[in-house]
């Protein structure tokens, strides 16, 4: 009996064994066949850091692993007053905080002006927050911008770190605004309260079809989502974008839902910015806009034209690529990849930036997007995901990363991570603008102004090109082929390298010797370039170059010519690409100086023979007005809800990420910010000034220094600005410069100073001390900041003579003249009259704290 139980029990456990061994052998060679093990991505995971107190909850900040770039943080401010406080709002989640470390500091976190921590967080169980104040004992003086660096660690030594602006709110009347603001957004959903907020619209009763992009002057119908019923899913999140004594801007997001038919749920994410000015009577509402752009639904199909719905969104906003004839499509939407295939009638959700609670804190579509590379018949995406990573093995950082999606595995697997202090804005102006994988795993991309090549088997980075700047590299509609200017300086360019990334082959265009050479661009895969006499090229005052072409040329990817052009009266004084089409704006000389005629000619080129492929069309609706859809060819059928499928990584694949080479000496460049969002790059700042005075902007230079601003005081005078040199009709630029020297502590006659073969900024810049702005073209009205933030600007006159303007109020402008020696003020009106006479030439400095 004993030995029956034990043969049985024995063959039992052989049994097991056996199970376990195959169960074991199974996984591992399946494993080894499809790369290891792949896993869901993971969710957000680090707590979220808020503003907190009498003006309610605002800046939610997210957390970056490491010390980031301060242009990372230009995009919002936190207002602190007399009292010193900051009160904080730690959304906790799965972590257990029990103190927060603060810095304050003006440029350099390592350089603090204060620092301390709370460690007596109040417990909100309720909420899962924790809440402290800090009480900083620096005085945050008014007209300059510190920093914030809040620090809490996770487990055993994982710090993560939160940043925002400071600035001094005295005399801005902020909670007034945020009130207005909150009660405004509140009355978008009340009908009964529609009339109280439409008091402070501007509708100009134009025709509008569509409820994705609204501002102040839309129609009353359209601002409060005409017929379409919405409803938010969660409290509104508010943003401070800026803070002065003129205006305050605020950003406020939320989500919006809005049943489309029975059951099926349709979400939008809802953006507002309002900008107002606080007076004794009222606020005023100086501007509003708004979009609203939908989360793709796979439920929404239109199966009686063959269209698939993305909703009320911006056909900007998305991207798409298709192949297989049609059969297949990747598009982004809203910070989600997604992958439809027409065989099987499934969409997966290949990558999301959110988490499957919407509503979640941790949500914000504004700092980070995906860009498709590739997609080939057989369904395998090429994608970039980019800006600030909120989930996954890269949570915290700022980069680039390069994925790719396998439809068999419905897996994507990481080929690297590229850790970049760019911020979001510019780091998506160059990665739309070009990256390109070859065969070779060599992945090229812009970033700054620098050219990069890194080697995906290696994992590292190389520069390859720097101080690329204005359009110095062109590339084809593939981007396999691209065109450098040998020289960043377009004035001197003698030479451009045209590159095949793929085969690795190069070759080198050259003009003849007093010549210069320039790219126009590529119609398909053939290049156009043009060249120039070099003494017909002139710059302009605000540092712009006049390149009047003489003949254009089109060669091949081997680098034969297939065609060139002379323009009809000798020149072509600018080009641009429309389509297949070479649009030229023609020019003649006149009196030894080129200039252009206003006519126009054209090449038109071949055509390319397109494959059937999935475009985006617009539909109307009465309720949601005009629709995106994704419109097939007519073969491919749309007629079921395709299913929902949920992809992977593969997580073996993970690895450390590549830090890039930055350029310390690379080109400035210009921002503006208007509505609390990056609206435009510039390299030259007088356009970058023209552009945010339009749109009541500032303009950020890429050091981080406010270099413009659309507000300044009705009155100002440089101080200490008091003796009037003079100096004769031939030395008015040296007197000039003197009297510039002398407000900054530096003590210079007019004799010697040497001017000859040195250029006004290169002047100014030395004898002010500062770095010196050229602001050429800029109106007399946009030079005047300069002087309310107590910088005497440098000014070409009558009879190409210098002054220096130092002062002004709301009827006149004062400037010092040392060919007569005098102080003179005149009629403001009278005084812009002769600065544009003279050409508006204009030269000025900041002080860079």
């Amino acid at each position: 009996m004993k030995k029956g139980m034990l043969l049985n029990i024995l063959v039992v456990l052989v049994g097991v064994f056996t199970f376990l061994l195959a169960s074991f052998l199974l996984n591992f060679f399946s494993l080894r066949e499809k790369g290891n093990a792949f896993a869901e991505i993971d969710n957000p995971s680090f707590p979220v850091l808020e503003i907190t107190g009498d003006l309610g909850d605002y800046n939610l900040m997210s957390g970056y692993r490491d010390q980031i770039s301060l242009s990372l943080v230009r995009n919002q401010v936190t207002p602190v007053d007399s009292s010193g406080e900051i009160s904080l709002k730690l959304h906790n989640y799965e972590y257990d905080i029990t103190a927060i470390h603060y810095i304050l500091f003006s440029r350099d976190p390592d350089d603090p002006l204060e620092s301390g921590t709370i460690n007596r967080l109040e417990i909100d169980d309720k909420e899962n927050v924790r809440l402290g104040t800090c009480r900083l004992k620096t005085e945050i003086r008014e007209g300059r911008t510190y920093y914030m660096r809040f620090g809490i660690r996770l487990d055993g030594e994982k710090t993560i770190y939160y940043y925002t602006r400071i600035k001094n709110s005295k005399g801005t009347h902020l909670k007034e605004c945020m009130d207005f603001a909150r009660d405004f957004h509140a009355n978008l959903f009340d009908e009964s309260k529609i009339e109280a907020s439409a008091a402070y619209l501007e509708p100009t009763g134009k025709v509008e079809n569509s409820l994705e992009s609204i501002d102040i002057h839309s129609s009353l119908s359209n601002i409060f989502f005409g017929m379409m019923k919405v409803q938010e899913e969660q409290e509104p999140r508010v943003k401070i974008r800026e803070i002065n004594d003129a205006y305050i801007t605020l950003e406020v997001n939320s989500l919006l839902s809005s049943e489309v038919r029975q059951g099926v749920i349709q979400y939008y994410d809802l953006c507002e910015n309002y900008k107002m000015r606080y007076t004794s009577t009222r606020i005023y509402l100086l501007d509003y806009t708004r979009t609203m752009d939908a989360y793709y639904n796979h439920e929404m199909i239109d199966s009686s034209e063959n269209l698939i719905n993305l909703g009320v969104q911006n056909r900007d906003n998305i991207g798409l690529l298709s192949s297989d004839e049609g059969k297949r499509v990747a598009f982004t939407q809203q910070g989600q990849l997604w992958y439809y295939n027409y065989q099987s009638s499934d969409v997966t959700r290949v990558y999301s930036f959110s988490s499957e609670n919407m509503s979640d804190y941790r949500n914000d579509p504004s700092s980070h997007g995906i860009k498709l590379l590739n997609l080939t018949d057989k369904g395998e995406i090429t994608y970039l995901v980019y800006g600030y990573i909120n989930r996954g093995a890269h949570e915290g950082r700022n980069g680039i990363q390069l994925m790719q999606f396998d439809p068999e595995k419905s897996a994507s697997r990481e080929l690297v991570f590229l850790e970049s202090v760019n911020p979001y804005e510019s780091m998506k102006d160059d990665v739309e603008k070009f990256t390109y994988l070859n065969s070779r795993d060599q992945f090229y991309f812009i970033l700054g102004d620098s050219l990069h090549r890194v080697d995906l088997k290696k994992k590292e980075d190389e520069v390859i090109r720097e101080n690329l700047v204005g359009d110095s590299l062109t590339a084809s509609k593939s981007q396999n082929m691209i065109a450098i200017e040998g020289s960043s300086k377009l004035s001197g360019n003698k030479t451009i390298e045209l590159m095949n990334l793929d085969s690795g082959k190069s070759h080198t265009v050259k003009c003849k010797g007093g010549e210069r050479i320039r790219s126009v661009g590529f119609l398909t895969d053939d290049f156009i370039y043009g060249c120039a006499n070099a003494k017909d090229l002139r710059r302009k005052k605000d540092g712009s170059l006049v390149f009047p072409l003489k003949k254009i040329y089109i060669i091949n990817e081997a680098g034969k010519t297939v065609k060139t052009y002379t323009g009809k009266d000798g020149y072509v004084m600018s080009t641009s690409i429309d389509g297949n089409v070479l649009v030229m704006e023609l020019g003649k000389k006149k009196s030894g100086k080129v200039t252009g005629t206003g006519k126009q000619d054209y090449i038109r080129y071949k055509e390319e023979e397109k494959a059937d492929q999935v475009e985006m069309v617009y539909r109307h609706n009465s309720v949601y007005l005009n629709q995106l859809y994704l419109k097939f060819p007519s073969y491919v059928y749309i007629q079921i809800e395709p299913d929902l499928l949920l992809a992977k990584l593969n997580v073996s694949d993970r690895s450390k990420p590549v830090t890039l080479h930055e350029n310390p000496d690379k080109t400035v460049r210009y921002y503006v910010y208007a509505s609390g969002k990056a609206t435009g790059t510039y390299m030259l700042l007088p356009e970058a000034v023209d552009e945010a005075d339009q749109a009541r902007g500032n303009v950020i230079d890429s050091n981080e220094n406010v270099v413009w601003e659309s507000v300044f005081d009705s009155y100002a005078r440089v101080s200490g600005m008091d003796n009037v040199v003079k100096t004769g009709k031939k030395k008015s630029l040296e007197g000039c410069l003197s009297m510039i020297a002398a407000v900054n502590g530096i003590t210079v006659k007019p004799s010697a100073i040497k001017t000859k073969g040195k250029s006004e900024a290169a002047l100014l810049e030395k004898y002010s001390g500062h770095r010196a702005l050229n602001l050429c073209g800029c109106s007399t009205d946009e030079i005047l900041y300069y002087v309310s933030k107590g910088c005497p600007v440098l000014a070409k006159y009558k009879k190409g003579r210098y002054v220096v303007v130092m002062s002004y109020n709301s009827t006149n402008i004062r400037y010092l003249n040392p060919v007569t020696g005098k102080s003179i003020s005149k009629d403001r009106a009278e005084v812009t009259r002769e600065l544009k006479k003279a050409g508006n030439v204009f030269y000025s400095y900041i002080n860079e704290e």
